[in-house]
């Protein structure tokens, strides 16, 4: 049989043998616009027929190529099986629903292209198959619905007949950070899941992506699925947390260490939402931990029904009374209402009674409130971002981030009012949880305990060596009354 030569990018490359070799039961290659995957899809059936005749199993390999509907498989996928770089080694059979690799006269692939349009079409997943190939699972336009997770879970049934492995791979662009296949394969990474992200422009020409980046300059939320190479977020306005990258700061579950040798901060947003962003300072890195938020709560239930119970998953230690001293509260300064006659009225005495530790409120005006986060974005460690977020126990925070908070625009995208949009539950409250964390864990200046006494500042100050020069002019200067005293 002579040997196929095609060039395939590095990372394309390994995603090819992953397939071909059976490294896992199920391999995910995201991309953005024209780095291959479809190719890489091809390429990884014609390996894995190699790998399968010399295991000793007879050919042609039998597949699945599934997509939202037939009419994709002719608008996209039959231009990369004919594409002159095969050298005819596919060929359309069956009015374009069958296609062949055939190499010196023997077919090693048989791939049945189909659509899941109905449920007559979700009937076909059940064909006895050994490959299965899903193809823009989550679509970037909302022409089309994608493909289900049923769907992938009934086809991965129909795996039957033999070979040496009995791979399932899938292909997509970028999609929202919600949908099943990211779930899946990155945030909860189910087992035997595999997954490969393309790097933009391993394949795609520098003029095509400047082409594209043009024509898709007023759609941020395509541009960051199509060719930045990042999962989408739906944008109402522009983000509050401008410089948040979800391959900077977001990091797997297991990577985001919580250390019980280092303080435990808090930060709280009461009212409709109530919620907990909770995170420590390791070294330089600022390691956000969880974020928890309940509707239609108190914040009695919220802390009973969600933080506590983290808690005693992940910082047991922290229930221990022992160990209050090292539980930092930032809050809401709205939840501190000094309610005598119902405990439940007043969060802060609330939080005091189930948590402990020592509490501080958080700043009043949106700029003291956004400044740490802003700085937090932009902060580097060891050559990376300084602010790591846990994946999986932060999902809902990552989205607020990533343009689920938003300011307020008018029809031309200008930002109509300079505080974020209002109503916006949950994003609003997992983005000032975040600045109430940051505030202490990360401050743009130091913040002081409640109750702890200040420093006593001269209300006039005097310095015969600049009252000449016009306010406007004069450096600033450190003095203070003789006997004051710092923190």
């Amino acid at each position: 049989m002579a040997a196929i030569s095609l060039d395939f990018g590095p990372v394309v490359s390994r995603f090819i043998s992953a397939v071909a070799t059976g490294e896992a039961e199920e391999v995910a290659a995201f991309g953005t616009r024209g780095d291959g995957k479809t190719w890489a899809a091809l390429g990884a059936m014609i390996a894995h027929a190699q790998q399968h005749q010399a295991a000793g199993y007879p050919l042609p390999v039998k597949w699945a190529g599934v997509t939202d509907t037939f009419r994709s498989h002719t608008e996209k996928t039959h231009d990369s099986l004919l594409a002159p770089a095969w050298g005819g080694v596919w060929q359309l059979e069956d009015g374009g629903h069958e296609a062949r690799a055939v190499v010196d006269g023997q077919t090693l692939v048989r791939l049945r292209l189909f659509g899941i349009e109905d449920q007559g079409a979700m009937n076909r997943l059940r064909m006895e198959t050994t490959g299965l190939w899903f193809e823009e699972p989550a679509p970037a336009l909302a022409i089309s619905s994608g493909i289900g997770e049923d769907a992938w879970t009934l086809g991965l049934t129909s795996q039957r007949l033999p070979s040496h492995c009995k791979p399932a791979m899938l292909t997509t662009n970028y999609p929202d950070e919600e949908h099943w296949t990211w779930e899946r394969f990155v945030i909860r990474q189910h087992p035997g899941t595999a997954y490969f992200r393309i790097p933009p422009g391993e394949r795609a020409t520098p003029a095509d992506r400047a082409r594209w980046q043009t024509a898709l300059a007023d759609r941020p939320d395509l541009l960051r699925r199509l060719l930045s190479g990042e999962p989408g977020a739906v944008q109402l306005g522009e983000q509050v947390a401008a410089g948040f990258s979800y391959d900077s700061h977001v990091v797997l579950t297991g990577q985001v260490k919580l250390e019980e040798s280092a303080p435990l901060w808090f930060g709280h947003d009461g009212g409709h939402t109530p919620t907990t962003v909770i995170g420590q300072r390791v070294g330089g890195e600022l390691r956000i931990l969880a974020a928890l938020a309940s509707e239609h709560a108190g914040m009695r239930q919220h802390v009973a029904n969600l933080v506590k119970p983290w808690l005693a998953r992940r910082a047991p230690w922290a229930l221990d009374q022992r160990h209050e001293a090292q539980l930092m509260h930032r809050y809401d300064p709205s939840m501190a209402t000094g309610e005598q006659a119902d405990i439940d009225q007043d969060a802060v005495r609330v939080l005091r009674e189930l948590v402990g530790g020592r509490y501080a409120p958080g700043p009043v005006d949106w700029q003291g409130r956004v400044g740490p986060l802003l700085a937090a974005l932009n902060t580097m460690h060891d050559g990376r971002p300084a602010l790591r977020i846990d994946a999986r126990e932060c999902r809902g925070l990552i989205a607020a981030l990533n343009g689920g908070w938003h300011y307020p625009t008018d029809a031309a995208g200008r930002i109509t009012r300079d505080l974020p949009k209002k109503p916006n539950h949950p994003h609003e409250d997992y983005g000032d949880a975040l600045c109430y964390l940051l505030g202490g864990l990360a401050p743009s200046k130091p913040m002081r305990e409640r109750g702890a006494v200040k420093a006593y500042t001269a209300a006039s100050q005097f310095d015969p060596l600049t009252y000449h020069i016009p306010p406007a002019l004069r450096r600033p200067t450190a003095y203070r009354a003789k006997g004051s005293s710092g923190l």
